[in-house]
């Protein structure tokens, strides 16, 4: 009887390096967009190959690289005891947590807590409240989890620390915003990724129905720059007003030096005690500022500053939120931006917008993004704001507001991208900022007005627009025939990169349009 051995796999005759570096290659596959600072799809990867055979198995626990994310979702790690006020931690989920964190090694830690409730996971964005109850139970037991992760704040590369309420997250600042527990006091240098995200819109209409006590005269993130007691004791002490704070020369008191992204997405900061801990001349290439309570935004001196802070900054998102413009400032120059290549901006309010980027100097932008956010999920009886002034700024560098800075030169000179959404101007607004002779990639989502201005150019006898690509939704067929008279430029729809015309016709006589899944050029 013949008996036919099968060929051996042709992975299990390479090198033990070479096999360990494919490992670490699919646990660290970074997601396509600079949203995470690692995949939130592949942690789980480790253990799957740990677990094909004996050999993986030795090659996985040797690859200290390979044990470097730590996925904390508090819905499996936190057993609840109804009716008590008490919680503990489910065995398995923990000692993997504790596992991680031994085979790492002295490895950089990549760390993404969920402290999302269990029900509203699905419903991101929409108007449906997570229950108060697990969000208080979250925001209780994240000291006792930062407790274990604090000890290798050392080698912290990122933090992520995701919550839909205001709760869990207020209570993962106020652990980062006291004392050190490190030996040596060094804090974290090597974090790389800061971000902290309250993921449910539902609380920008209700915002003071969910807001916790906070501490807005504590130093934020004072832990991550090895501050020690008296540091922390100082500043709640010294009351010293958002002036004497910028009189001071900042320096924190451990630097942060490969700290590079910094999100925080509706979480309330003390804005002073972020300028303090940034300090000068820091290293930030990307910052993002959203949805913050219009009572409690920084001063406009304050925000100048943590952007002069900031000189390698490269990516700004300021989206419902930013300094307040209504009170007096300092008529200073326009801050200086030379190495700003992307910049977004959301409004829920039109008042002073065009003072706002009037005292932005980004001589080498490439990409503006402008969005309505208000309109997104409107409050009852709520519009569309008028951006006229917005646009018209943008369009021309000139504003009639006093407090603008007036301009010597042409505003965002080699603009290429520009996306527009729901933002509501009158056509002729729109006309020179559609058509300027450096944009080469236009997006125009749920902005009719724009759209007509830009058909308006096609029709014209002056020179037709010269853009490479064109993103539109919704549009209708007569639209489309307009557009195509463009040579060399193609129509985009969101998530269609190829029969894109069909789907289009399909739309337009459905009067409807597909679904918006964001810009991607």
């Amino acid at each position: 009887m013949n008996c036919q051995i099968p060929p051996q796999c042709y992975i299990d005759t390479l090198p033990t390096e070479l096999l360990s570096y494919i490992f670490t290659l699919a646990a660290h596959d970074r997601d396509s967009e600079e949203t995470h600072a690692f995949s939130t799809q592949s942690v789980a990867m480790p253990t799957v190959l740990a677990s094909v055979n004996t050999e993986w198995r030795r090659v996985a626990i040797s690859t200290s690289s390979l044990w470097t994310t730590l996925s904390i979702d508090l819905e499996t790690l936190i057993r609840p005891h109804p009716g008590e006020m008490i919680f503990s931690f489910h065995d398995k989920p923990f000692r993997r947590l504790s596992d991680f964190m031994r085979q790492s090694g002295l490895r950089p830690l990549d760390i993404f807590i969920d402290a999302r409730d269990p029900a509203s996971r699905e419903l991101i964005g929409c108007f449906s409240p997570p229950s108060t109850e697990t969000s208080k139970l979250y925001a209780d037991c994240m000291p006792t989890v930062f407790l274990m992760l604090l000890r290798q704040m050392h080698r912290w590369r990122s933090l992520e620390v995701v919550s839909d309420t205001l709760e869990p997250l207020c209570s993962a600042l106020r652990v980062l915003s006291g004392r050190t527990v490190t030996r040596d006091g060094s804090g974290a240098p090597c974090l790389e990724f800061l971000k902290l995200k309250r993921t449910n819109d539902y609380h920008r209409a209700h915002l003071l129905q969910f807001l916790p006590p906070l501490e807005l005269d504590s130093l934020p993130f004072a832990a991550l720059t090895g501050a020690s007691d008296q540091d922390v004791a100082e500043q709640h002490q010294s009351g010293a007003s958002d002036q004497d704070i910028l009189m001071q020369i900042p320096a924190p008191f451990h630097p942060l030096p490969k700290l590079r992204h910094v999100d925080i997405f509706g979480v309330l900061l003390n804005w002073a005690g972020f300028f303090r801990t940034l300090g000068a001349g820091h290293c930030i290439q990307s910052l993002e500022l959203s949805h913050h309570d219009f009572k409690l935004r920084s001063t406009f001196d304050l925000f100048e500053a943590i952007l002069k802070a900031c000189p390698l900054l490269q990516r700004l998102v300021i989206r419902d939120s930013g300094p307040v413009l209504h009170r007096p400032f300092q008529h200073h120059d326009a801050i200086s931006l030379p190495v700003l290549e992307e910049f977004h901006f959301g409004y829920t309010n039109t008042l002073c917008t065009d003072v706002l980027l009037s005292r932005l100097d980004a001589p080498n932008l490439i990409s503006l993004s402008i969005e309505d956010v208000a309109t997104l999920y409107p409050l009852p009886g709520s519009s569309g704001m008028d951006a006229e002034f917005l646009v018209d700024y943008c369009a021309t560098g000139f504003s009639k507001h006093p407090s603008a800075v007036a301009r010597s030169s042409p505003l965002f000179p080699k603009l290429q991208r520009l996306s527009l959404r729901r933002v509501i101007a009158s056509i002729n607004a729109f006309r020179p900022l559609v058509t300027k002779p450096e944009l080469r990639h236009l997006s125009l989502i749920d902005t009719p007005s724009a759209l007509a201005a830009l058909i308006l150019e096609v029709d014209s006898t002056t020179p037709r627009p010269v853009l490479q690509s064109i993103q539109v939704c919704p549009i209708t067929q007569e639209e489309i025939s307009k557009l195509q008279e463009l040579e060399s430029t193609r129509l985009v729809l969101p998530g269609d990169e190829g029969s894109y015309l069909p789907i289009l016709a399909q739309a337009a006589t459905a009067n409807c349009y597909p679904e918006d899944t964001g810009v991607g050029w």
